[in-house]
């Protein structure tokens, strides 16, 4: 049972979530960041920074996580409607929870944006494998 659980969790399409995700992560704290530091208003720099993220990371994950194709346009539209839908609730609560780390428990800017990355991380794995991205090319 446990050796099943594991290969459930560990597996390439785990393993590229994992290497995509930190890298995007990484654009979004040092976006963030940097922003800051040319004195952008905190909640200004976070929604420039979760859209920017949020589209890079729906091209990673459709073209090298989930491998997902799309037999036409609107397909694909339906695809991008739902990675909108999806990552805009997942945005919702990155922004949300960053100005409640910052203005309500007191945590520091940088610090309350690399917490709340990590905890949508992992939303964003379960939203996108089960609802995101449908259309998984067949394995040659």
């Amino acid at each position: 049972m446990i050796e099943k659980i594991y290969k459930k969790l560990v597996n390439k399409e785990t393993g590229l979530y994992t290497i995509f995700g930190v890298l995007t992560s990484i654009q979004n704290v040092l976006m963030f960041d940097i922003l800051l530091h040319f004195g952008m208003a905190y909640r200004i720099a976070n929604i420039i920074t979760l859209i920017t993220v949020k589209l890079t990371a729906y091209i990673c994950n459709k073209n090298f996580v989930f491998k997902s194709h799309c037999a036409n346009f609107l397909e694909l539209l339906k695809e991008f409607g739902r990675f909108v839908f999806w990552r805009g609730a997942t945005m919702l609560l990155d922004y949300f929870g960053l100005i409640f780390l910052v203005e309500v428990v007191g945590a520091p800017k940088l610090i309350g944006k690399v917490v709340m990355t990590v905890f949508v991380i992992a939303v964003n794995y379960v939203t996108g494998k089960r609802h995101v991205f449908k259309n998984k090319k067949a394995s040659p």
